[in-house]
């Protein structure tokens, strides 16, 4: 009585039974469609009151814990972490009906710590670089802040998939690795591009060449007698030199020669890989960071080798990241930065494994223990270039295919080098007091570089393309050197402040504690003048 299929069948019986009184059979009508509608609105509003319900539930349930199985325990129990606390919980019985738990499994459990459901394995969360692996079984991880860890692995996984070195994710306990990590892509910092770049692009500095040459080709050439002799090659370079003069430049052709002989002995092809590092950028200010940068770029040269490639790997501004440890153990950065790159560079062999060249402005800067024989063997020099060089380096920019006043190259650069080795008080850049009260004067001859040379050169060409779009013959004419030349030193003429003078001498291959002064020539002229102004009045 009262529910909705005995109440149609009530006013079905009267519709029949007043079938002669059409209007009271339309109000019955009214009386079946109003019902309907009461009866939709009773429906959604018992849903909504369902749905209030269940939220009321779920507001007074409380929250699960979440755990992870460590193992078995004594008496059916399981061994679990949670939060970094261990327990021995009990299993619900709907938990192990279909499954069995494994260690690494994370599992959910309810106020009395009893496990009630098992959760998929995350996806995020603390990572590791694992150190080695115990006899015990047991894993040694680094973790956040060179923290170690033991670790043990998820039942599922193959420990022989697992080596040194590998990133790996952690349980939220940081006791269980759950997976290994893909290795990550190579950041800005490593340029792993191969350009070839034969000894002709060197202009000048043939006895760099020459000594490089040769310790490069001897182990190619001549290894018979190198090993009769038992003589190790060295496995590190070290060039030092001011800036521009060319260090990056003789390390990629290097890498060119060292792939041709390899290539030419094994009677197979090679390719070289040029892996240059920009010193400033390792640095980074959390903590382990720039650590596995350095390992990271040991590791990618491995790889390459262990692929039949040659690795080189170019170090600029070396001194940034391997400058001299103090003796106070605090934040300097290259407190572990350099005991880092000193356990890469004494895995290396010998230069058929990986080669390894630091560049540097300032080699007094790098620490000792990074220069000693067995790691960096090698130290060469890369000076400023003398006149022949200059001329090597510019027939390097001004090529014979480029439209030239003057087919002959030396007609070209003569009058340019004329000018540049000419010592004149209009070429006097700086002018130093010694301690010994000598002066010595400087000009742009004592400051010249391979970039300087190749910049000169680009200012020549703008102004040979300015004239060509005024309607002139398209050239580059001796002027257009000389006037290049003058306007190169005159906006790169720049006196150092005191602050940074001893840093400044240093590039220009000078003791600063000769130096007293540094000034500009027409300073002392400028003084003379005043004094004597002074003196009329």
């Amino acid at each position: 009585m009262g529910d909705q299929a005995h109440l149609l069948e009530l006013i079905e019986q009267v519709l029949e039974e007043t079938s002669d009184r059409p209007d009271l059979q339309e109000k019955i009508f009214g009386l079946r469609d109003a019902l309907f509608q009461a009866q939709q609105t009773t429906d959604q509003l018992a849903l909504k009151i369902k749905l209030l319900d269940d939220t009321i539930e779920k507001l007074k349930s409380p929250a699960h814990r979440i755990g992870t199985v460590l193992g078995e325990g004594e008496g059916g129990l399981v061994h679990i972490a949670v939060g970094g606390t261990e327990y021995r919980a009990a299993v619900s019985p709907a938990v192990v009906e279909d499954e069995t738990l494994l260690t690494g499994d994370q599992v959910a459990l309810n106020e009395g710590f009893v496990i009630i459901a098992k959760l998929p394995l995350p996806t995020q969360g603390p990572m590791a670089r694992i150190t080695s692996r115990l006899e015990s079984g047991q894993w040694l991880l680094t973790g956040n802040g060179n923290q170690e860890i033991l670790a043990i692995l998820h039942t599922p996984l193959d420990a022989k998939t697992f080596k040194e070195g590998d990133e790996v994710l952690l349980d939220p306990n940081q006791r269980v690795i759950l997976g290994k990590l893909a290795d990550r892509a190579p950041k800005a910092i490593v340029d792993d591009s191969y350009q070839p770049v034969t000894w002709k692009e060197v202009g000048g500095q043939e006895k760099v060449v020459e000594e490089v040459r040769k310790v490069i080709e001897y182990p190619l050439l001549h290894q018979d007698i190198l090993v009769q002799m038992e003589y190790q090659m060295p496995k590190g370079f070290l060039f030092y030199g001011p800036p521009g003069c060319g260090k990056t430049l003789i390390g990629k052709a290097i890498l060119t020669e060292v792939v041709r002989e390899f290539s030419k002995k094994q009677g197979k092809s090679f390719q070289g890989r040029f892996i240059h590092v920009k010193g400033p950028e390792i640095l980074n200010m959390w903590l382990g960071e720039s650590e596995r940068q350095i390992r990271e770029i040991f590791k990618k040269a491995r790889k390459y080798k262990e692929s039949g490639h040659v690795p080189f790997i170019f170090i600029d501004e070396a001194e940034s990241i391997l400058g001299t440890r103090h003796s106070s153990r605090g934040l300097n950065i290259s407190n572990t930065l350099v005991p880092m790159f000193c356990a890469e560079m004494d895995g290396v062999q010998s230069l058929s494994d990986t080669v390894v060249i630091l560049a540097t402005n300032r080699p007094d800067m790098i620490d000792p223990a990074i220069l000693r024989p067995g790691r960096i063997d090698r130290k060469i020099k890369v000076g400023r270039p003398h006149r022949e060089d200059c001329k090597a380096i510019l027939n390097i920019y001004l090529k014979e295919s480029l439209p030239r006043e003057h087919p002959q190259f030396d007609r070209m650069a003569e009058p340019f080098l004329d000018k540049l080795y000419t010592r004149t008080p209009a070429q006097e850049v700086l002018v130093l007091t010694l301690a010994s009260g000598e002066f010595r004067r400087l000009h742009w001859c004592d400051f010249i570089s391979g970039a300087i040379l190749e910049n000169i050169v680009k200012r020549a060409k703008e102004k040979a393309i300015e004239r060509a779009i005024a309607g002139e013959t398209l050239a580059i004419t001796v002027d257009d050197l000389t006037s290049s030349l003058e306007t190169e030193f005159k906006e790169g003429s720049v006196l150092p402040s005191e602050s940074n003078m001893t840093d400044w001498l240093q590039l220009l291959d000078m003791d600063s504690r000769q130096v007293v002064r540094i000034r500009r020539p027409n300073e002392a002229d400028q003084a003379t003048e005043n004094t004597y102004n002074r003196s009329i009045i």
